[in-house]
């Protein structure tokens, strides 16, 4: 599979996974409601959430990415940086 038809997968498995997450946060019962969802239909949910999962976990490695990317600025400040550890000082006592 070439990496065109792996990105567009990847971005398929994504849209899937959102879209029924937001169906599930959507539908969730509030203040007291039964949820509109019979126990089928969430179960069915999970199984296609699990799928989903294995699939990214799948598709992260063949493109030899990790799942725990997420995007940042540019402009943001940046919460660690590297040090060589040539560049650190022995301590003398």
């Amino acid at each position: 599979m070439d990496e065109k038809a792996l990105h567009d997968e990847q971005r398929l498995m994504r849209m899937m996974r959102k879209t029924l997450t937001s169906i599930v946060r959507d539908t969730a019962p509030r203040d007291g409601n039964p949820s509109p969802l019979t126990e089928a239909t969430i179960l069915g949910i999970k199984d296609c959430l699990i799928v989903i999962s294995s699939r990214e976990t799948e598709l992260a490695r063949l493109t030899g990415r990790t799942l725990d990317e997420r995007p940042r600025f540019t402009d943001d400040t940046p919460t660690s940086h590297a040090v060589k550890i040539s560049g650190i000082s022995k301590k003398t006592h």
